[in-house]
């Protein structure tokens, strides 16, 4: 079987219930890019309440790099290239939502359970 490279970049396989060793699903842990780590799911075999063991990426984190993705291309944008202020807003949601990208699939990728 194939695999495709958004599978590849989705692999969660250490998302497991640690009850029953059933493999939580990806809909299930998207859950906590809306939510945020306080939130329990349930097992899908076991019904069993589901909390991370830790946040898989701090909150400072997440935090600096939207605003690090926001700021320096918008002020590069107005200094570098065109000093014109819808383009530069423009290119921050751009880099800003590829920012948000990036942090769900390492979230995906790094949650564990207890």
């Amino acid at each position: 079987m194939k695999k495709t490279i958004i599978s590849s970049l989705l692999n969660h396989e250490q998302a497991v219930c640690p009850h029953c060793d059933t493999k939580i699903g990806l809909r299930q842990i998207s859950e906590y890019l809306l939510k945020g780590t306080d939130h329990s799911i349930l097992c899908p075999n076991c019904n069993r309440a589901l909390h991370p063991k830790h946040e898989p990426i701090k909150f400072y984190y997440c935090v600096c790099a939207g605003f690090i993705s926001i700021v320096v291309p918008f002020w590069l944008y107005i200094w570098l290239i065109e000093d014109n202020f819808w383009k530069a807003i423009l290119l921050s949601i751009f880099t800003a939502i590829i920012c948000i990208i990036v942090i769900g699939i390492i979230t995906i990728r790094k949650i564990e359970f207890i």
